[in-house]
Parts: C-alpha cells; structure tokens; sequence
C-alpha cells in the first residue's frame, strides 16, 4: 500500500505514534461523519502493539488494548468506570484504552455527570497505569474540555475521509498529512454502538481486582476478553485454591 510505503520509507508514520504514545497520554481522535474513526483508531492500536519499544526491539509500545468496540473477542470490551480501573491497575503492562462515541458519552455540556466526573479522575492517574487513553468523537470541541489540556493531550487526529487523516500537536513540529490509510484487520460492526456507563449492568462487584477477575472468568470470561495472560490467570487460581483450601474446615496437618 502506498500508505505503508511512503510513511515507513520516511519513519512518519513511526515517528508520530512513538511521540504520541510512548508516554502515558491521552490522543483525541475526530472527524466527519462515517469517515472510518473507529477503523482508524482500531488500525493505530494493532500498529502499536507491533512497533518496538526502546533500543531492544523485544517489548512494543502497547502490549493490551481495550475497547468500548465489540471487536469479537480481539481485544476486551470494557464499558464501565469500575472495570475499566481494574483493568487499567490489573498489570503493569503499557496498555491502551480506545473511548468510542465520546461526543455521547463525555459531552462537555453535562460535564458534572458522575460518568463524566469518573472518566476525568481517571486521566491524571493513567501514568501509575502505564495507560494510555485514545478518545474518539465526532467534534472534538464538544467533548469535555478536559481531555483538550496540553498538559496530557498530546495531539489529535482529524478524519478527513475514509484514508485521509491529519495530525495536530504540539510536540510536532508541523501538521502531518496521511492518505491511503489501510483498513485495520480488527473486526468489528461498523453499525454497532459502542456503550460506555458508569457501573457495570448485572455484575458482582469485588473491591480486590483479583477477586473480580477470579469471578467473571468463572462466569464464562476467556483470559483473553480480561485482558490478561494465560499464565496470570493460573497464578491467580492457584492463589486462592490454597487460601480457600487451607481455610476449610478441619484440614488434616501431617
């Protein structure tokens, strides 16, 4: 594709995720109607997770991602405060949140709403997360005025068609132009809504994160849609198989 070939060529393409996403940070994508935002935004999530970290090339930028995008079990869909903080503070992973429909969910207009309210006191934290927040809308001036502070907003991304965007931030010396953007390879419904609330609907709710994580993956929860590896879920089984058996009741000690 022409994209791939002339921003790689030229590291532009490389050179702006790595300014935008290397550090905890919030990005803020817009546009016209149906110019391909949550195609986009799902594209930069799997070129993230590919691109190289640092000078060893072993860790990439981003190692999770989730979404309030149903995207068929690829990544977890999260569209709650309360679960997307124990996922945010379940590893010490760099990860990234996509925020889809943020015109709707976080209108500056009811900027005093609790979910308003939640989503903000989430975005100065993100640093102890190793999160980053990559927020979709509609028109950017009508999300909350929050999430447009240079002091963690560190660019936006403007669709301008359905392979044409443009990127403004203060870290870059100029606007940059793209075209012939390629598809992202996620699936996802286009037609889709992608919700976001406040609490989670119909769900037991943990104050250890371990416990929450121990419950939905027992109420038919893959690793995969908790965000987490295989492996730490094992640790986490294997942790509380001992608690709950060596608290039962008249354990036989020899």
């Amino acid at each position: 594709l022409e994209f791939r070939r002339v921003l790689f060529r030229s590291n532009q393409w490389h050179y702006v995720l790595h300014k935008l996403f290397d550090h905890p940070s919030v990005v803020l994508e817009g546009g016209v109607w149906k110019s391909g935002k949550t195609d986009f935004a799902l594209y930069i999530a799997e070129t993230l997770q590919k691109m190289p970290f640092g000078d060893n090339g072993k860790e990439k930028v981003i190692t999770d991602v989730a979404s309030n995008i149903d995207t068929k079990g690829t990544y977890p869909h999260i569209y709650d405060l309360v679960t997307l903080r124990q996922w945010l503070y379940g590893n010490n992973h760099r990860k990234l949140y996509i925020m889809d429909e943020a015109s709707e969910h976080l209108p500056s207009r009811r900027a005093m709403t609790a979910k308003n309210v939640g989503f903000i006191q989430i975005i100065p934290e993100i640093s102890k997360a190793h999160g980053r927040l990559l927020v979709v809308g509609h028109q950017l001036l009508t999300i909350d005025k929050v999430l447009l502070d240079e002091v963690w907003c560190r660019g936006a991304f403007l669709k301008l068609g359905l392979k044409k965007a443009q990127l403004i931030s203060h870290l870059l010396p100029r606007p940059f132009h793209f075209e012939n953007i390629p598809p992202t390879t996620v699936p996802f419904d286009p037609y889709s809504i992608a919700p976001f609330q406040e609490q989670p609907s119909g769900k037991l709710l943990f104050k250890d994160v371990d416990q929450q994580m121990l419950w939905e993956w027992s109420n038919g929860k893959s690793y995969k849609e908790l965000g987490i590896h295989s492996m730490q879920l094992n640790r986490l089984l294997r942790k509380y198989v001992k608690i709950t058996l060596e608290n039962a009741q008249h354990p036989t000690h020899i």
